[in-house]
């Protein structure tokens, strides 16, 4: 009866229409027959007052009954009505829905299933999701779980070598998460305080990241709690996600940035090679890692860096000679290939070292060569397992790039040690070269200087620094005397021009010392291709200069009376035309020849007439400007030159004249020559002399030089041949 019931009114909609339509009228119908029997009654009772209470009473009866079976009559044919109009409608209202979208026939069936397989639609969609799924009652109590809930919970335990929690369906997770395991695992007492703060609303949310230990390797799960809103009750559905590979991610860039730091700052190499070997083992507990480095030669192991490996195992490496079968570093070093050996106990390059590695309790052993940047094996990057296993893509991956980190360490230790030794003796040549060096940034400060430099310059390195090419402390001159701008420095045409400066010749002022004569190269520093800094290099010649300055006055000045000679009377000439013809100005050339000098040399000897030539040399420069020559060209001849006199030819004879009026007096002053005999007493010696005197003018118009000293000379013998003692200019016969 009850399943009939449920069928009628709880069946397809056309049905619950039907029987919802029916069942309204017949109520409907019900209410008025009865209210109606009720009101005949009253109004019966009412109009029959006389009549005796028997007969009104039975008579009442009969009446009333009739009165029921019509309202029951009424009743029923009223409901057959309303049955068969709620039919006739629910037909048509059906077959205008089919007609319109064609969809009655199959929605009807398929809502009827959903309905009648809601729950495993539920649980298909859990077992959808990848995340472990439970949910919980107030009291902590799983009410559903998910296929990925089912599969780790057994694994979701604090610690490899206890049993994990029951978690199943009608456990209660809070007491599972109890006190028992908080002591060992504080995180499953952080997850109960979480969760109970969930279910009791004083929080909306409940995250946590954890670790748990598997055989193989650590695993993360992330654990979100949010609460649920049940029909009697709130409850609370628990989410854990595996995040080990995105945990595994991040600890592998931390792992990557601790030994790049490493490698950058001054931890040394075996720190670091070990630091390596650890942070992989870390990542993957299961794994046993090992580095072996190779001799200078390439022949031979030279050391193993494997802290988790015995040392009896370690030791025995040390000195193995490489070669095909000479187990699974040693065939990998000399091959240069990876070797990967699954099982120790019967692979062929193990032979000789089997018992070794049982000892050791390992059973596979992947080792992958280290090459540096210029392709050079230097050792190996080995992964021991403690059971027989072959490696998967991730695996081979990972010796790879282990490889790959150990051969940066190795290049980078040999470029820090090759940058050391460079530095070492750079250092050294720096602070014991006798050149001196100096540095100077891009704004022309010193920045550096080694004792050399320090040494030659007179100098302390606190007096130095900070200082510059122009400070006007530094003062600085050419060969010829002139002053060296500090912008015409060789270091500041590098710095300025960033081109190197070469071998110039510079004197410098040196406190308590004259100039100092330095050779002086300068040479730009760049950086990323731009100019950095400049460095100075330079070298004290001083005694070269002097000498070199001895050898040009030996070459161009007379050795008695340090007058020019001819050959720098020649070069000035020269000068003295060019100057002409960007002035149009004249020069006059005196030929001046002693009238009586031979008796002095007769009488008293040559070291009388040379004194006699050296004051007649000092009387002549005292006669002219400093801008004029005055020139030794014979033993008892001289040449006046004298430049930028005017540029008409008269005025310039004028002054010519002058001059020479003004030598030839000077010449004719009494000599008085002191000298020592041979029995060192001293003695004065009077002496007059003349001179002849030939002048002639010379302009840019003269393309010879051995022209105008011809027409002095031929003036100059017209003068003697006149009577001596007088000047004579040349006219042209």
């Amino acid at each position: 009866m009850r399943h009939f019931l449920h069928h009628l009114l709880l069946g397809s909609l056309r049905r619950q229409l039907v029987s919802g339509t029916v069942l309204c009228v017949a109520l409907t119908l019900s209410a008025l027959v009865w209210d109606l029997t009720r009101r005949q009654q009253e109004a019966l009772l009412a109009v029959q007052p006389s009549q005796t209470a028997a007969l009104a009473d039975a008579a009442l009866q009969a009446h009333l009954a009739q009165l029921t079976r019509d309202g029951v009559i009424y009743v029923l044919l009223g409901t057959v009505l309303a049955a068969f109009f709620s039919v006739a409608a629910s037909g048509l209202l059906a077959r205008r829905r089919a007609a319109t979208t064609g969809l009655v026939p199959v929605v009807e069936p398929a809502v009827q299933h959903a309905e009648e397989n809601s729950e495993a639609f539920k649980s298909l969609i859990l077992d959808s999701v990848a995340a472990g799924v439970a949910v919980i009652d107030h009291h902590g109590s799983i009410l559903a779980v998910n296929e990925q809930w089912r599969r780790f919970a057994p694994d979701h335990r604090p610690a490899s070598d206890q049993a994990g929690p029951h978690t199943t369906i009608g456990a209660n997770y809070l007491q599972a998460c109890g006190v028992t395991y908080t002591s060992d695992n504080p995180t499953l007492g952080q997850v109960r305080e979480g969760v109970e703060a969930v279910l009791a609303g004083r929080s909306t949310h409940f995250c946590l990241d954890y670790p748990t230990d598997s055989p193989d390797q650590q695993r993360w799960f992330c654990m979100v709690v949010r609460p649920l809103h049940l029909h009697t009750h709130g409850g609370a559905v628990i989410t854990c996600t595996d995040i080990s590979a995105t945990k595994l991610t991040e600890r592998r860039e931390q792992f990557r940035g601790h030994i790049l730091e490493l490698m950058t700052g001054d931890a040394r190499l075996p720190d670091v090679l070990r630091a390596m070997v650890l942070g992989v083992e870390q990542l993957h507990p299961a794994m046993l890692c090992s580095i072996v480095l190779l001799d200078i030669q390439g022949r031979h192991l030279e050391c193993s860096i494997a802290p988790s490996l015995p040392d009896f195992y370690n030791q025995a490496l040390v000195g193995l000679v490489i070669g095909v079968g000479q187990g699974s570093c040693g065939t990998a070093a000399a091959t240069g290939q990876r070797v990967i050996v699954e099982d120790i106990a019967t692979h062929p390059y193990w032979a000789n070292y089997k018992a070794l590695a049982l000892q050791a309790g390992l059973r596979a052993c992947w080792s992958q060569p280290v090459r540096s940047s210029s392709g050079r094996v230097l050792g190996t990057f080995a992964i021991y397992h403690r059971q027989v296993n072959s490696p998967a893509p991730h695996d081979i991956a990972l010796i790879e790039q282990s490889a790959h980190l150990v051969s940066i360490a190795l290049d980078q230790k040999a470029t820090q040690d090759a940058l050391r030794a460079s530095e070492d003796m750079f250092r050294t040549l720096f602070e014991t070269l006798p050149t001196g060096v100096l540095y100077q940034n891009l704004d022309g400060v010193i920045t550096s200087a080694n004792p050399a430099a320090q040494r030659l310059l007179g100098l302390t390195l606190d007096q130095l620094q900070g200082t510059t090419c122009t400070d006007p402390r530094w003062r600085a001159i050419h060969e010829d005397g002139s002053d060296f701008p500090g912008e015409q420095h060789p270091i500041s045409r590098a710095l300025r021009t960033g081109q190197p400066v070469r071998n110039v010749i510079m004197g410098i002022a040196v406190p308590e010392r004259d100039y100092v004569w330095l050779l002086v190269s300068a040479m730009p520093l760049f950086k990323d291709g731009k100019l950095a800094q400049a460095y100075v290099v330079f070298e004290d010649v001083t005694d070269r200069h002097e000498m070199e300055q001895q050898v040009r006055h030996m070459a161009f000045y007379d050795a008695l009376t340090q007058l020019p000679n001819r050959r720098l009377l020649t070069d000035r000439l020269a000068q003295a035309i060019t100057a002409s013809r960007r002035s149009g100005c004249y020069g006059a050339m005196m030929y001046i020849d002693l009238d009586n000098f031979k008796p002095i040399n007769d009488r008293h000897g040559h070291e009388l007439g040379d004194m006699l030539l050296s004051e007649l040399a000092r009387r002549l420069k005292a006669c002219v400007r400093e801008v004029d020559t005055v020139a030794r060209i014979g033993g008892d001849e001289f040449v006046v030159m004298l430049t930028d006199l005017a540029v008409d030819a008269g005025a310039s004879t004028a002054q010519a004249q002058v001059v020479a009026g003004k030598i030839l007096t000077s010449l004719a002053e009494p000599y008085v020559l002191i000298f020592c005999d041979t029995g060192d007493q001293t003695c004065d010696v009077g002496h007059r002399c003349t001179a002849s005197i030939g002048v002639t003018l010379f302009s840019h118009r003269d393309t010879s030089q051995a022209q105008i000293l011809h027409r002095a000379d031929v003036a100059m013998y017209q003068a003697k041949g006149e009577g001596r003692n007088r000047v004579r200019f040349f006219e042209a016969p």
